[in-house]
């Protein structure tokens, strides 16, 4: 059993026909699945090397964010709109374009000199298998991923669908 991390940008009025209607977001996951960002079971380990603190907003896939930019699509009762493990999450744009801003301090070559799987290991981050050889190169190329669509998001004025499944 793993959890990962998937992102999908999505509009105002798609975010709106979504908190309408929750049992419609796996069709409508399903049909942009080709603009799904899956960060696999590396978002955790890119919290734990980038965030200061579990309040820092880059923390957001693990702490969620303010009840004023953030939600969930369903509620955890509702089965039909569980997307693996729970609910999707949505934050808008006002919280995309403040962790975009975040990681500006973190271009992937930042990312790369301080990703530290020995760290990742002595701390026990989630799944493990840091030294494993190729998984930091995949770490880095996980966090590529998350940070051109945390970006694109924030300066697309569209809002961030995350869930884990």
């Amino acid at each position: 059993m793993s959890v990962n991390h998937s992102l999908l940008p999505v509009s105002e009025s798609e975010l709106a026909s979504l908190l309408a209607a929750p049992p419609s977001i796996r069709g409508f996951v399903e049909s942009r699945a080709a603009e799904v960002r899956r960060l696999l079971m590396d978002g955790l380990a890119i919290i734990s090397l980038t965030a200061e603190d579990e309040r820092d907003p880059l923390a957001f896939m693990q702490s969620g964010a303010p009840d004023s930019v953030s939600g969930w699509i369903g509620d955890e009762d509702d089965v039909e709109a569980d997307m693996g493990y729970g609910p999707a999450s949505y934050y808008r744009n006002s919280f995309v374009t403040e962790v975009a801003k975040r990681l500006e301090l973190w271009p992937v070559e930042t990312f790369a000199r301080h990703c530290d799987v020995d760290f990742l290991d002595q701390h026990d981050t989630y799944p493990g298998g840091w030294r494993t050889p190729g998984r930091k190169e995949a770490l880095i190329r996980s966090f590529g991923v998350y940070r051109e669509c945390v970006t694109s998001t924030a300066q697309s004025g569209m809002h961030l669908l995350v869930w884990n499944d």
